[in-house]
C-alpha cells in the first residue's frame, strides 16, 4: 500500500514574517495558561517573554530582541498600575520612539476587568498578544467575556495569556483550550492536572 505524504499548511496562521517568534517562545497564535502561588515569577516570566532582551541592549545602542514580538499588548487585570506593567508600559513606549533601525509599530493598553473589549474589535493584520492576570476570582459574567480570547480568536490573531494562582481555578473551558501550560510552584499537585 502506498502511502500519502501528508503537508501541514499554516497559511492564515501568520500575517508577516516580522513577528516571527524566538524559537523557544510560542509561535503565534497562542494561547498559554500559567499557574503559581504568589511571587512564583509568574508576571516575571510574561515581562521576559514581551521585552526579551532588547530593552537592556537598546540602553547598549545595540539591537536587541523581544522573544514575542507582537504589535499590540492588552493588559486586562486588578493590579494592572503595579511597578512590572509600568516597566512594560515605559519599554512599549521606548520601542515605539526608538530611533528608526530599532523602532517598533508596538502599543501598550491597560484596562480593569470591567472594561474587556469585544474580540471582534481587534485588527487581524495586527498580532495582539492579551494578559488576563489575576482574574480567575472574578464574576461568571467576567469569565464569560474571557472565554472568546481562547476559543476562536486564533483568526484575529490575538494570542491570549491567562494568568492564575491554581490550575484547577482556572475555567474549564480555558484549560481545555490551550495552546502552552507553565506551572510554577505552588499551582496544583499532579492530581489537580491530570486529565479526568
Amino acid at each position: 500500500m502506498r502511502r500519502m505524504e501528508y503537508y501541514i499548511y499554516h497559511l492564515d496562521e501568520i500575517k508577516s514574517m516580522k513577528n516571527i517568534n524566538h524559537p523557544a517562545s510560542p509561535a503565534f497564535p497562542f494561547r498559554l495558561l500559567i499557574c503559581g502561588r504568589s511571587d512564583s515569577g509568574k508576571t516575571n516570566m510574561i515581562l521576559n517573554l514581551l521585552l526579551g532582551n532588547k530593552i537592556q541592549r537598546l540602553h547598549k545602542k545595540r539591537k536587541g530582541e523581544r522573544y514575542v514580538k507582537n504589535d499590540d499588548l492588552v493588559l486586562i487585570g486588578k493590579h494592572i498600575h503595579e511597578p512590572k506593567w509600568a516597566l512594560v508600559k515605559n519599554c512599549y513606549k521606548i520601542f515605539a520612539n526608538a530611533p528608526e533601525a530599532t523602532r517598533e509599530n508596538v502599543t501598550f493598553q491597560a484596562l480593569k476587568a470591567n472594561a474587556i473589549p469585544d474580540v471582534t474589535k481587534f485588527s487581524s493584520d495586527r498580532n495582539t498578544v492579551v494578559v488576563f492576570e489575576d482574574l480567575c476570582a472574578e464574576s461568571k459574567k467576567i469569565q464569560d467575556q474571557i472565554v472568546p480570547y481562547f476559543i476562536s480568536r486564533r483568526h484575529q490573531g490575538i494570542s491570549s495569556i491567562y494568568v492564575s494562582q491554581k490550575y484547577t481555578q482556572t475555567p474549564k473551558i480555558i484549560r481545555e483550550n490551550i495552546t502552552h501550560l507553565v506551572l510554577c510552584r505552588g499551582s496544583g499537585s499532579q492530581d489537580d492536572i491530570s486529565p479526568e
